[in-house]
């Protein structure tokens, strides 16, 4: 029923009209669209909306851009243009992570264009609100002319229901059945049958009804009176349904979906939505540690860190995680995941609880080749598009990652130290003890000790660590290196999981695996100098290939064998001046590859960028092994960095340009933000820096030389949870020391000891 104003899906003969399919993104957009760092990004879990300063979808079908749900996109182009222009952007902001404040003005005329109207005379309040499952969109006009204003308000939309994996550039070549947009008096659905046998609607209401719906575009002709104003609302529910009889699915759902819609906007809710979830956040919120500084910005980034952990959770059946980020990884990634639980433990440790009992119910129980999978190993990724579902991708349900399975253990670990919830180790001891069997077996490609990768799919990653884009482990002469690959890195971890996995393990009676944990720890971190120093650098090469050859080039990822408590006391100093010197250290924070290597390039994405969260775990064990002035200098550029992101918002990555005096850092143009691991960064590096030792299992937290950064003189963290106790401390910077003061205890009784430690 296409182009029909009838008021009811049910009043005439359904009929959908079939159209070509659309064009792709990649063909649309052969090079990528360069415009991510000014995006307003609205996040609940795996449903966001990323949009340009204006609010609107554009260009229409960018990779940039979109309202996404469950890895497919459902709108792909919304257009506001008043008087047939788009308005001027006043200012844009946004609270929280779902709402986005638009304030705009409309385009003045010149006489003879059939309105007289003055420049900044109309003001245009949008706002933008985000729900699980409903996107309003509600445009406010005021006329402050002297005159009636006369306005012809459109609004264009599009959907392309594009897969996220074809948003991101791939190439699929073919698709599902595309139909014309179906119009009513109040509302436009459009309609795609995938090749996963899935139907897929958007359907936009709105209120009031408009003049005219013309196949894609709605327009409302409003009289202003001067002082007066007018309001319109669109709500935009998204819906995926297996294939049945495809004319009734479709029928049923914009006439349930445009009544369930056209209730709310006529009520004029939004009010009591904004409301609502205001009221959910300050709930979350309750239960997360709060700061206070001398500093109002680090105040803001942090509360900007907060609302990022509260948007980017996802429920599961087995609880709810942590997602990687917005607008290409709003999934649940295990290595992503699990280190931004682990950051986040000083904010809210539930968070890393929900992640660990999401991980371990898709824990790997076969060997599957086709997904990388193997019993005990921890998931990578697992999407659920169109894509994922017809298996052109082999994201769906895929365990291509070195590094989660350690990542997993040391999580574990920590989380229990902090909560000293041992119902959760027990009810995880499966999981753990597959975990590091896991490591013990499958993790050794050639029996030698070290955990080395190698994809068992085509389709897989070639490169399966944190650095994992295809050209990321090279070596000095360019020469990409071919796996089976050892990282230096995931040596750290291992060498901390399987140490922490035997403490784990013989009260919970493995006491054998215990042991063999406790050896391998050792083993592997003997193997460390023995084949990864370079003697004539003073530092460790980033990886081993498949001919057991050094990676002979200075990147980051030694630095977090700070982390991992991995790095000899003997060589922690060498080490540690490298991680800060000019090469690796772009004045921003820590380069992935030092500015000196013939392979280096700022502006790649692992090859001389920089990546917050890479810089938080070398800062953390930095600050771990005494190195307050490295961590800080560390802490310092990256929250110098902040000061130039939206909301003080550190991305996914930036470029690794050196800086220079009165200089910005240059953004990488496709950065994810929110990232949860960037998010995460200052909260890390926080703990470090302050101290922060908890044992929750003894009643004990140990504060152990703190140190504030130089852009703190105060700071004051206030319902820090210990286990079940809830703390407020108070720091305070005096020169080149820092103090502690308890200042209350609530809950449980607690040992607090504060101790200053030489070096």
């Amino acid at each position: 029923m296409s182009g029909s104003n009838s008021s009811s899906a049910k009043s005439k003969e359904f009929i959908l009209q079939k159209v070509p399919p659309v064009v792709e993104p990649r063909i649309a957009y052969a090079e990528p669209h360069l415009s991510n760092a000014e995006i307003l990004a609205l996040v609940r879990g795996k449903t966001f909306f990323t949009a340009n300063h204006q609010g609107n979808l554009m260009p229409p079908g960018a990779p940039h851009v979109g309202l996404f749900s469950d890895d497919t996109r459902y709108l792909s182009q919304l257009e506001l243009r008043i008087n047939g222009y788009p308005p001027i952007v006043l200012s844009s902001s946004t609270e929280g992570a779902y709402t986005a404040r638009i304030e705009l003005t409309v385009k003045g005329t010149l006489k003879g264009e059939g309105l007289d109207l003055p420049v900044n005379t109309i003001y245009v309040h949008r706002e933008q609100l985000l729900e699980r499952d409903v996107f309003y969109d509600v445009i406010h006009l005021e006329n402050f002319h002297q005159e009636r204003a006369k306005l012809l308000v459109e609004i264009n939309y599009d959907a392309d229901f594009m897969d996220i994996f074809q948003v991101r550039g791939i190439v699929r070549g073919k698709s599902g059945q595309y139909y014309a947009p179906v119009t009513m008096r109040d509302r436009i659905s459009f309609v795609y049958e995938g090749l996963d046998r899935c139907t897929r609607t958007t359907t936009i209401c709105f209120a009031p009804d408009p003049a005219s719906i013309d196949n894609k575009t709605a327009r409302w002709e409003i009289d202003l009176e001067p002082l007066s104003k007018a309001q319109i609302t669109a709500a935009v529910r998204t819906r995926s349904e297996s294939q049945q009889n495809l004319s009734s699915l479709v029928e049923a759902t914009i006439d349930n979906s445009g009544h369930a819609l056209a209730q709310v906007v006529q009520r004029n809710d939004l009010r009591k939505s904004l409301q609502m979830l205001r009221g959910e956040y300050d709930k979350w919120l309750k239960d997360c540690t709060r700061f206070h500084s001398d500093n109002e910005i680090f105040d803001a980034m942090l509360e900007t860190s907060t609302e990022d952990f509260y948007a980017l959770q996802i429920p599961d059946k087995a609880g709810t995680a942590v997602a990687a980020g917005v607008p290409w990884f709003a999934a649940l990634f295990g290595r992503d995941s699990l280190i931004a639980s682990f950051q986040s433990l000083i904010l809210n440790p539930m968070l890393a609880q929900g992640t660990l009992r999401v991980l371990a119910s898709y824990q790997g129980r076969e060997t599957r080749e086709d997904r990388d999978e193997e019993p005990g190993k921890i998931l990578h990724e697992m999407r659920s598009g169109e894509m994922t579902a017809t298996g052109e991708i082999a994201f769906g349900m895929n365990y291509g990652s070195v590094d989660a399975t350690p990542l997993f253990i040391i999580l574990l670990s920590e989380y229990y130290r902090w909560t000293g919830d041992e119902g959760l180790v027990r009810e995880l001891a499966t999981a753990l003890t597959l975990a590091v069997e896991w490591l013990l077996t499958y993790a050794d490609l050639d029996g030698d000790g070290l955990i080395e990768y190698c994809r068992k799919t085509p389709g897989g990653l070639f490169n399966q660590g944190w650095k994992d884009s295809g050209n990321a482990n090279m070596h000095a002469d360019g020469r990409i290196a071919q796996p089976p690959i050892a990282l230096i890195e995931v040596q750290g971890y291992a060498i901390k999981a399987l140490a922490e996995a035997a403490v784990l393990l013989t009260p919970l009676g493995f006491e054998k695996l215990s042991n063999k944990a406790a050896e391998r720890s050792e083993k592997i971190r003997s193997l460390l100098d023995s084949m990864f120093w370079m003697e004539q650098k003073n530092y460790y090469a980033m990886a081993l290939d498949r001919d057991k050859q050094p990676l002979e080039v200075i990147a980051s990822n030694p630095g977090q064998l700070f982390f991992s408590g991995a790095v000899p006391r003997a060589r922690a100093k060498q080490v540690a001046e490298t991680i800060v010197d000019r090469g690796l250290f772009s004045g921003w924070g820590i380069r992935t590859l030092s500015q000196d290597e013939p392979t280096y390039n700022p502006m790649s994405y692992h090859r001389g960028s920089v990546w917050p969260h890479d810089n938080s775990l070398i800062a953390y064990g930095l600050a771990w092994y005494g190195f307050h002035k490295e961590a800080s200098r560390v802490f310092t550029a990256l929250y110098d960095a902040a000061l130039h992101f939206r909301e003080y918002r550190l991305p996914e990555l930036f470029c690794g340009i050196q800086r220079r005096d009165r200089d910005e850092p240059v953004q990488y143009p496709v950065s994810c933000s929110p990232q949860a691991w960037a998010s995460g960064s200052p909260l890390l590096i926080l703990t470090a820096m302050l101290g922060l030792r908890p044992d929750a299992t003894q009643q004990q937290l140990n504060v152990v030389n703190p140190h504030l950064p130089e852009f703190l003189g105060f700071l004051r963290i206030e319902n820090f949870r210990v286990g079940n106790s809830r703390i407020t401390l108070e720091f305070q910077r005096q020169g080149d020391r820092t103090f502690c003061n308890v200042i209350d205890v609530h809950g449980d009784p607690i040992a607090i000891s504060i101790s200053f430690l030489q070096s």
